[in-house]
């Protein structure tokens, strides 16, 4: 029989968001970790076509007064949930987000793809687009096979779901918020740029920013301990609460 870790009364709930056509399986290198730090409470693959919904999801299934953690895709629907639901946030990390809008070029790309499922069988997210996930100059053949299989498993309909979503500018957001806002970026992040965090950090007040050297976007699974020292050193140091 196993054996359920103990908390005390302090430790606080972690809701973990995950990314673009991502499960449970994104977090495997931080879980055990978070899971010594606190309940925590791993959200399903987005099933939404738009950030509203996927947030309105997730505030359906969480307790009041949680620390969300959202990852890329995941971060826009962790930030509109704090915005929207404040009660059920009291502190946010955005691990390899933007807050910026989807260019025009994103979403007639978007619907190419979509297009070209009418005519080719879908077998996952292509190889380019796993790579682009990656250190640039290390890309672990672990996690492109694993990002494979969350994108196969996850299928079609969800894949139509996600491509479909097109995110509004949140930095006004960002600057409304009333809980402590932390940001985590990649150096070498492929799909964010470091000038992304800046503005996401300059806009939310009370934030801090966390630049991991040499780590592709896939942060989670190139630098989980660092990720996870990042995470425990500002649950357990820096005071939560609203402003």
């Amino acid at each position: 029989m196993s054996v359920l870790p103990a908390f005390s009364a302090d430790q606080p709930d972690l809701v973990l968001i995950p990314g673009f056509m991502c499960d449970q399986r994104l977090w495997q290198c931080v879980l055990p970790a978070l899971q010594s730090m606190g309940r925590v409470h791993c959200m399903p693959a987005h099933q939404h076509d738009s950030i509203e919904a996927c947030a309105a999801a997730v505030a359906e299934q969480i307790p009041d007064n949680a620390v969300v953690i959202g990852f890329s895709l995941g971060g826009y629907v962790a930030r509109h949930l704090a915005a929207r639901w404040p009660h059920k946030v009291q502190r946010l990390f955005l691990l390899n987000s933007s807050a910026r809008a989807t260019t025009g070029e994103e979403i007639a790309r978007a619907q190419q793809q979509l297009k070209a499922l009418e005519v080719y069988p879908y077998r996952g997210q292509t190889r380019t687009a796993l790579l682009r996930a990656l250190h640039p100059q290390r890309p672990d053949p672990r996690w492109i096979d694993c990002m494979l299989a969350m994108s196969v498993d996850l299928g079609i309909a969800t894949f139509r779901q996600q491509m479909a979503i097109v995110r509004a500018d949140g930095h006004a957001e960002l600057a409304a918020l009333q809980c402590p806002v932390h940001i985590i970026a990649s150096a070498d992040d492929q799909m964010r740029t470091v000038q992304e965090a800046e503005r996401m950090a300059a806009a939310a007040r009370g934030s801090t920013l966390d630049m991991l050297p040499d780590c592709g976007h896939m942060s989670v699974f190139e630098q989980p301990e660092h990720v996870t020292r990042l995470l425990q050193y500002h649950l357990t140091t820096l005071p939560a609460g609203k402003f």
